[in-house]
């Protein structure tokens, strides 16, 4: 006595995504409620994906923001993914990955932004945004679609110099090797590449006139040069320069020089040259103190029987030869004995970690060649002198070395009085 009713849907035109979702069957006989009877199923209607990607701009300055747009049509969409060489963003999640991150646009599900904070010669390249949709059949096996769409972004940027070191110590030993590496970065790529010492030129480069050079390396947007210095010696001290040059839009753009300064390191070598070691009186004697060290040297004394008479603190003493040395001068015009003695060079610098050094010379001693000189004086012009009174004679001696001896004669008596 039961009756069987059925009913049914049919969609009138091909179905939309947006159709799918939970659909309900519900029955009950008599209006009874206890009799109230239901059934649901899920309907899935998956339409393929289609991946479209747009930016304002496939050429990005340096140092600005690169930002394009993913947007993926399809359902349902169960992942979204950005990614350049070895790195991939997962857009339905927001990941991040340094500069570079993949985000859903508000307000709008099927955009998808992608944005470079800071972008450089590496993040330039192609970029791929991929979209699948998922879905399953009523005996639950897995069906889905992929699709995907492709970027370029280009790097616009003006040549940028680089110069570095190995190692990266800029104090170095006399006899110590260095290598400098200068790297000319920019696009279009740079045309130009000088590396020099203080105005001596140790690369010129420019490949619109030169072409081909087995010295320079190429890479992506870069120019490489490497200089190694094998024994450095005092006279490497010097500041280096790495700079260079790109085009863009006709017009040259210079990077600019980058700078190291190097330091070579040795303990302080002075020496000590005199004109003569032993000058006649009143003629001109000129002593030479040279101190050489690197750091150069920061203290140059000349002392005189232990007593500092000059010092390179002192104007027009000592004058920079070199990056390395001083050079000192004192010249005594009107040479007398009270100038005889000892001489000495004392110098002073600083190595690694600014530990001082100390050398001095070994005594010079420096004596007027004329023996003696003696000059006497009494103190009365009489010469018939009262008996036991007194007569004061005053006798001066001097000569090269301090006088050791000094006699005073009586010929009458042939006796003589001995200081």
């Amino acid at each position: 006595n039961s009756v069987a009713t059925s009913s049914a849907y049919t969609f009138l035109s091909p179905p939309k995504s947006t159709e799918s979702g939970v659909y309900q069957c519900i029955m009950r006989n008599n209006g009874v409620a206890k009799f109230l009877k239901q059934k649901t199923t899920n309907v899935v209607i998956a339409t393929d994906p289609s991946v479209v990607v747009s930016s304002s701009t496939s050429k990005i300055n340096d140092g600005t923001t690169a930002e394009f747009t993913c947007t993926v049509t399809g359902y349902p969409v169960s992942s979204v993914t950005v990614s350049k060489d070895s790195l991939t963003l997962d857009c339905l999640a927001g990941t991040t990955s340094g500069d570079t991150t993949c985000f859903q646009k508000p307000n709008s599900p099927s955009e998808f932004v992608i944005k470079v904070e800071t972008f450089s010669a590496d993040e330039a390249g192609t970029y791929k945004c991929s979209a699948t949709t998922t879905w399953y059949k009523g005996d639950g096996t897995e069906m889905g679609k992929s699709a995907e769409d492709t970027v370029a972004l280009y790097y616009e940027g003006n040549a940028v110099a680089t110069l570095t070191l190995e190692p990266a110590d800029q104090e170095l030993d006399v006899g110590s090797s260095l290598t400098f590496t200068c790297i000319i970065g920019g696009v279009p790529v740079p045309n130009k590449l000088k590396f020099e010492r203080d105005g001596e030129v140790f690369k010129d480069y420019d490949s619109q006139s030169v072409g081909d050079d087995s010295q320079i390396t190429f890479s992506t947007y870069t120019l490489f040069y490497i200089k190694t210095m094998n024994s450095l010696r005092l006279s490497d001290t010097s500041k280096y320069t790495c700079s260079g040059e790109n085009i863009r839009n006709n017009t040259p753009i210079n990077s600019g020089g980058t700078v190291k300064y190097v330091i070579v390191v040795s303990d302080v070598v002075v020496t000590m040259t005199t004109s003569t070691n032993t000058p006649d009186k009143g003629s001109e004697v000129t002593i030479t103190c040279s101190a050489v060290g690197g750091r150069r040297p920061h203290l140059v004394q000349l002392l005189h029987n232990t007593k500092v008479i000059k010092s390179n603190s002192d104007s027009g003493f000592c004058t920079e030869k070199d990056s390395s040395t001083l050079e000192c001068i004192e010249t005594i015009a009107n040479f007398g004995y009270q100038d005889s003695g000892n001489y000495k060079c004392l110098a002073k610098n600083r190595v690694k970690n600014n530990v001082e050094r100390e050398d001095e010379t070994n005594n010079e001693v420096i004596n007027v060649s004329k023996i003696v000189q003696v000059s006497s004086t009494q103190s009365s012009s009489e010469t018939e002198i009262q008996f036991g009174s007194s007569l004061p004679l005053t006798c001066t001696v001097e000569g090269g070395l301090a006088p050791h001896k000094v006699v005073l004669s009586r010929p009458k008596t042939g006796s003589d009085l001995t200081w």
